[in-house]
């Protein structure tokens, strides 16, 4: 998967697969929170220590 910086697809609308390390969606069907990689590596690293 190529990078991508999460703050430029707040507000697009959600087309599927857009959101590769997670996210949500508004209620009209735009992105409203896109997560980074590095914010998802960090909280798996955060998962599996409590495991």
């Amino acid at each position: 998967m190529e990078p991508y910086d999460p703050n430029t697809i707040i507000g697009k609308p959600y087309r599927r697969g857009m959101l590769p390390y997670g996210g949500a969606v508004d209620s009209h069907g735009r992105i409203a929170i896109a997560v980074s990689e590095e914010q998802y590596h960090e909280d798996m690293q955060k998962l599996q220590s409590i495991v």
